[in-house]
């Protein structure tokens, strides 16, 4: 299950999931690669207005909900 202590790095390891996160507007690289941190952080950057509902269908799309 993706959490918002799950490393963007280990995130970028499931296929597809770079297209998904994209489609649903957050890229998951920096300019530097992948970006260092978790996901609950990069979503708070990115300003996603709600993360626990972005994370739920995130899971829900990998059958992990």
């Amino acid at each position: 299950m993706v959490t918002r202590d799950t490393p963007v790095e280990e995130l970028m390891q499931i296929p597809g999931i770079i297209g998904w996160c994209i489609h649903h507007g957050v890229s998951l690289f920096s300019c530097a690669g992948a970006f260092p941190g978790t996901v609950g952080r990069l979503l708070e950057l990115k300003s996603v207005k709600d993360i626990d509902g972005f994370l739920r269908d995130l899971n829900d799309s990998l059958g992990r909900g």
